[in-house]
């Protein structure tokens, strides 16, 4: 059974992209390219560590009258409805998804921390998870840094097959 990481999206925003800015001074440009590096970031995490992913964003001070859910990237993307918050929202998701053999909401919300906190469910606060992304980035930086160093020492380009009389031949020849 696959593991679902369940993220509280603004929350992690603003705790980590934005930190020590004023929330209320971003604009809508601003934190939509916010948003969409957290997806991306968060893509990757899913694909590397193959298992399901969601983001949790408040729209309870939007004028959406209805929930909305997309997928981008493979990351199941959900806004709440104008007056819901992302934490109640969380809160169901966590408790309908049964199938799953482990859940973890990753948040800072204390409040959310406490009112999850069951039966195979697990919070991670937004600094954990940072500390696993970037592990999981450094790791991922490594192995395409021990690829390429490998792949340098067995791969011979021509000039190296070739004896030094069918070379300068063909160098003579390029030449013309």
């Amino acid at each position: 059974m696959k593991e679902l990481y369940i993220i509280d999206g603004y929350n992690f925003i603003f705790s980590f992209y934005n930190k020590g800015v004023n929330n209320a001074k971003i604009s809508s440009e601003d934190l939509s390219i916010l948003r969409d590096r957290l997806i991306n970031d968060l893509a990757q995490f899913k694909n590397y560590n193959k298992c399901e992913l969601s983001v949790v964003f408040d729209a309870k001070h939007g004028r959406n009258k209805k929930q909305g859910r997309e997928i981008i990237d493979s990351i199941s993307v959900i806004y709440s409805k104008s007056g819901q918050t992302a934490d109640s929202l969380v809160e169901k998701m966590v408790h309908l998804n049964e199938k799953y053999s482990r859940i973890f909401v990753v948040t800072s919300d204390y409040m959310q921390q406490k009112v999850i906190f069951t039966k195979n469910i697990y919070r991670k606060s937004i600094r954990e998870f940072i500390m696993e992304l970037d592990a999981f980035k450094k790791n991922i930086a490594m192995k395409l840094y021990r690829n390429e160093k490998d792949s340098s020492k067995s791969f011979y380009t021509i000039e190296k097959r070739l004896d030094k009389k069918t070379r300068q031949k063909l160098e003579e020849i390029r030449k013309k």
